[in-house]
């Protein structure tokens, strides 16, 4: 789903993006304030409502335009939409939380983690997946976790091993243990095991965890 720059509601979003950015909270949220007021339509609403959550300073405000920015984005017909519904639904989860509604906080972590194979690649979706991943871990879910995994990843951190790290970090942190999850995983696995910059032991255990993963 593109964003028309020339959108008046997307135009004063930026604009109070930028004097955000700047330290003007005030001013930004009276830019935000303004693109809500002209919104007519739903993406309009769904745009202005989310950054309207982002300067609100009472925590039952953020969620309430958290709210109306999820339920609008509903309203949507355009699939493209669908891309931006985990990290919308992350931000209900947190307003839930903040205000200590931990069974809403952990349900809507959970629709955030079941709509994450809708979010693109890139370094902003991984940001989102290892925030689910930590609002769930907070409010008592764990969607996937591996002791043997665990047990490298902690040698190599006490050893400074930098390079497995780098590799297996990324696809480990937010696992959410859906499919697309797993097999990002078992890839990053396979690469670590095929540069063989391991010893014996940790190679045979690369090997081992990505039969399990693989379900072989």
């Amino acid at each position: 789903m593109q964003f028309d720059p020339e959108n008046k509601v997307v135009q004063l979003c930026s604009q109070g993006m930028q004097a955000e950015a700047e330290g003007k909270t005030d001013e930004a949220h009276n830019l935000f304030q303004q693109a809500w007021d002209i919104a007519a339509n739903d993406f309009e609403k769904f745009t202005a409502a989310h950054y309207l959550a982002r300067a609100q300073k009472d925590q039952d405000n953020v969620l309430e335009w958290n709210l109306k920015a999820l339920n609008h984005a509903f309203n949507i017909k355009d699939d493209g939409i669908k891309g931006h519904y985990p990290s919308l639904y992350l931000n209900v989860g947190k307003s839930y939380e903040t205000l200590g509604n931990i069974q809403e906080a952990n349900n809507n972590y959970q629709l955030a983690a079941n709509s994450s194979d809708s979010l693109p690649p890139g370094k902003y979706s991984d940001m989102i997946r290892m925030g689910i991943a930590e609002g769930l871990k907070r409010t008592g879910t764990i969607k996937f976790s591996n002791d043997v995994l665990d047990s490298l990843i902690s040698e190599w951190c006490e050893r400074k091993e930098l390079r497995p790290l780098s590799l297996i970090l990324p696809a480990y942190i937010g696992n959410l243990g859906t499919e697309n999850d797993i097999s990002k995983l078992i890839s990053a696995l396979s690469y670590l095991s095929a540069i063989r910059c391991l010893s014996e032991e940790e190679q045979d255990a690369v090997g081992g965890l990505i039969m399990e993963l693989s379900g072989a």
